[in-house]
């Protein structure tokens, strides 16, 4: 029997525990800036504390050249354009379908890492691909949805170019080779994701409009230091270090939780295909685990 890999297991946990509350965490401090400047401001949040986090203990480096393909496909791709579509996508569409196109990542990467990266792809594997698969589509009910509306179909766009994105660069986490570990270049990897998006939100909103209150200053502290940070550090640690197949999967478990949160907090309908959808899921898991 395989033995239990409690850190990633942690890891996993406290991913899907922090994700799963950003989604609402985001659309509340949403009401209070533009989604430019607001993935902006979490940004220079989640990179300053990274960088504040390794120099106090001990892991401070500066990259090298070798390290610089790690370093730009994981900050432009995981980092900056996955963050901005996902809180543009997030503006057109309630926070619990928002959650669920952004984590359509595993139509994207089971596919293209058994296919290019031949990964091995057994009968149980296929079984909960499609078990997770189907358990999404009936959490997003695109059948429900009003594609005659602009907005929607604009947010779902920035939300499905938002999970390719995080697909590929998931592939690059675990394909690439690493000269550093994940900690030391996690600053890096979110200086060189926030520079972008700092200069595309000065583009599109030269002045700033921002109204201070207590929510937003609790959305900004706990999406930049823990859902942009320290979970973002721990995504690229497992991605690294476990198949992709098993990545992705685990990953729908974030919406999961993230609807379960939008029903307690702000009153979003959990309704028993909803349920149903979340049974899927879970034993499409564990059918990849296994």
């Amino acid at each position: 029997m395989r033995k239990i890999n409690y850190r990633i297991l942690g890891l996993f946990s406290f991913i899907i525990f922090s994700w799963g509350l950003g989604w609402p965490a985001n659309k509340v401090g949403l009401d209070y800036m533009s989604p430019h400047w607001y993935t902006a401001a979490r940004m220079v949040t989640g990179t300053l504390t990274m960088m504040a986090f390794v120099i106090a203990i001990g892991k401070f480096s500066l990259p090298k050249w070798r390290d610089m393909p790690l370093i730009c496909i994981i900050g432009l791709l995981q980092i900056s354009l996955y963050m901005l579509f996902a809180n543009i996508g997030m503006a057109y569409l309630p926070a619990g379908r928002a959650s669920l196109i952004g984590y359509t990542t595993p139509l994207w990467i089971m596919p293209i890492a058994i296919i290019f990266f031949k990964e091995d792809a057994g009968w149980m594997k296929w079984m909960g691909f499609m078990l997770g698969v189907s358990g999404l589509l009936v959490l997003l009910s695109p059948w429900d949805m009003d594609w005659t509306d602009g907005n929607v179909i604009f947010g779902s766009a920035m939300l499905l170019l938002a999970s390719f994105c995080w697909a590929i660069s998931i592939l690059c986490a675990r394909y690439m080779q690493w000269n550093k570990s994940p900690l030391e270049l996690i600053p890096w990897q979110l200086l060189v994701g926030t520079i972008p998006v700092i200069i595309y939100a000065m583009i599109k909103e030269p002045v700033i409009s921002i109204t201070w209150s207590t929510p937003l200053i609790l959305s900004l502290v706990y999406t930049g230091i823990l859902v942009t940070g320290l979970s973002y550090w721990s995504g690229v640690v497992i991605n690294k270090e476990l198949p992709t197949t098993i990545v992705s999967i685990g990953f729908l478990l974030v919406p999961v939780f993230s609807l379960a949160i939008s029903a307690v907090f702000m009153h979003e309908v959990i309704s028993a295909a909803t349920m149903t959808a979340m049974v899927m899921i879970m034993a499409g898991l564990i059918c990849v685990v296994v």
